[in-house]
Formats: structure tokens, sequence, C-alpha cells
């Protein structure tokens, strides 16, 4: 008899969530399977009951997945991790993949790739769905064409101010530097970046991790 295996699926919209019960069920390992709608609730029920896999979205409220993710983790090392998406950008791939999730499918796969995806991850395999794993080539490729970039320490604070929509002015108050300071700044980063605008190179710089803490 094969090993039962205890999970948590987490999930702020209630239908999805059923409809995701019932499908994980018909796994022949799967045992337990306990619900929570957001992130506080997957750590009370870690505490409560052995678990093994915890499939969870990115999206939800209290505590969204990637925090529960990195804090699952913290607190029980073993057990497994399973993103269920739609989001499927550069930098959610990225951040999903830094934080070492054992998964991740969209939610748009079918009830075949998912199935196989748990099962995968229960074996100790990791598991990523197609246009992931093509997403985080094509970032990763992305960003070594961009190495050559580089920010002084001030661009990158001035950047970072920026993309908080801080104005040229707000900035040079928080600095204690002069606005044309603050616009040499501003033009350098554009320059180095190739981007024509700020909202560009703040895209430029999100994409490529340059305001990673």
């Amino acid at each position: 008899m094969k090993k039962q295996h205890n999970i948590i699926l987490a999930d702020d919209h209630i239908m999805f969530l059923e409809g995701l019960h019932t499908i994980i069920s018909e796994i022949p390992e799967i045992g337990d399977i306990h619900l929570a709608t957001e992130g506080q609730q997957v750590i009370r029920l870690m505490k409560q009951f052995p678990i093994d896999l915890i499939i969870s979205d990115i999206n939800m409220p209290k505590m969204d997945g990637l925090t529960l993710l990195a804090e699952a983790k913290k607190q029980m090392p073993e057990v497994k991790f399973m993103i269920l998406s739609m989001l499927d950008d550069a930098r959610t791939v990225q951040k999903v993949i830094q934080r070492n999730a054992d998964g991740f499918v969209l939610k748009m796969a079918d009830k075949k790739e998912l199935k196989k995806a748990v099962q995968e991850v229960l074996k100790g395999e990791k598991y990523y769905s197609e246009v992931v794993k093509k997403t985080y080539m094509e970032s990763v490729f992305e960003r070594k064409k961009h190495q050559h970039v580089e920010l002084s320490q001030r661009e990158k604070e001035v950047l970072k101010l920026l993309s908080e929509e801080l104005t040229s002015k707000e900035i040079s108050e928080r600095f204690f530097i002069s606005v044309n300071t603050v616009e040499t700044h501003r033009k350098n980063i554009l320059l180095k970046t190739g981007s024509k605008t700020t909202v560009g190179a703040v895209k430029f710089a999100i994409e490529n991790g340059f305001l990673d803490d």
C-alpha cells in the first residue's frame, strides 16, 4: 500500500478551491486534505496536523503565496510546496524559484498535468510547467544580456524612489541634494538602461533585479 500524504490546498476563491479538492482527492497517494483561504490559516494548519505538501495560489489576503512559501519552508524545511497560479510573468517565476518551490503549475493546466505534478513533487522531484520553464529561461537570457549594465548605489536609490512615484523635488529633499542633481541621475539611468522614459527604466530595473533587496 502506498504511503498516504496529507496536504493543504490554499486559495481565496472557494469555488476553485472546492474544484481543486475534487481533482486532488482522486490521486491514490493523497490522505487528508485541509483547505485554507489565506496564508495565516495555512501556518495554523501546519502546526495542528502532519503535512507533507502545500499547494497554494500566490494572490491571497493577509499573507500572499510567496511569503507563505518562505515562511512554510522556514518553519518546516521538509514540507513540499507547490505554487498553482495564473501568474506566469518573469518576475513571479524568478521569485518562486528563488524561494525554492518544489513545483509551479499554471491554473490553466489540465487535470492530468496537475495530478502528475503532485505525484512528482511527492516523490521528491521538482515539477514546473513547460510555460513556466520557458519564461524562466528567457528571463535568465535577458539578465545575462544586460549584465554589463551597472548602476551606482545612488542611481539605484534614486531609481527605487522613482519607482515609488516620488517627484524629483521629493527625492532631492530625501537625499539633501539639488533637483538638478536628481535629474542628472535620472538621465544617467535612462542612458545606461537604454530606456526612453522613467517608467521604462523602472520596468527594466524590476525585470533585471536592480531593485532587489
